[in-house]
């Protein structure tokens, strides 16, 4: 029994990996104040799913692999490729664990606190993986304007983590029916 789910925890794993690829493709580009752009996508839903069904280290583990083929595509290997991963890592090892601390509670109000504590520490790191590629590269007009983008992208974080706090019961449900693991 043991053997049949991992490997139906590794063919989850894989799929929402590719999964999380594919909507990071659709991600929508938002002009946002003093210039940069604010991305809106929904790639960290897979990453989510993943750390509810198997916990934390498969949801960093489908995040990390996730990321990084976006990451290769995208852009290729840099100096700052892991710190553009690390968000996705650390949203599936935040939110496996605190459904675990909410007894797996599936309630939307239990994992809207979840996701938003997850889009924070999220929105927090890919600001800082923004300000070091300033500092290395200057892709971005300066720090003050990675700044004042922090209050539109927050807000974007949140309202991201509210849209999953709401589908995530009818899919945890679903997948719980058809998936035993």
């Amino acid at each position: 029994m043991q053997k049949t789910n991992n490997i139906k925890m590794i063919c989850l794993a894989g799929v929402m990996a590719a999964l999380y690829v594919c909507l990071d493709f659709l991600a929508v580009s938002v002009s946002a104040p003093f210039g940069n752009d604010l991305k809106i996508s929904i790639s960290g839903l897979p990453v989510i799913i993943v750390a509810v069904f198997c916990g934390p280290w498969w949801g960093a583990a489908t995040g990390f692999i996730g990321a990084f083929i976006g990451q290769l595509i995208t852009y290729g290997i840099s100096a700052t490729t892991v710190l553009w991963v690390l968000p996705a890592v650390v949203r599936g090892i935040t939110i496996g664990y605190l459904f675990r601390a909410f007894k797996k509670s599936t309630k939307p109000g239990i994992l809207t606190i979840e996701t938003c504590i997850s889009s924070l520490i999220v929105t927090i790191l890919n600001t800082g993986a923004m300000l070091i590629e300033q500092k290395l590269y200057g892709y971005y007009s300066s720090y003050l304007a990675i700044f004042f983008a922090i209050p539109s992208r927050l807000i974007a974080g949140i309202l991201t983590a509210i849209v999953f706090s709401l589908m995530l019961p009818t899919i945890i449900n679903t997948l719980d029916k058809h998936l035993k693991i």
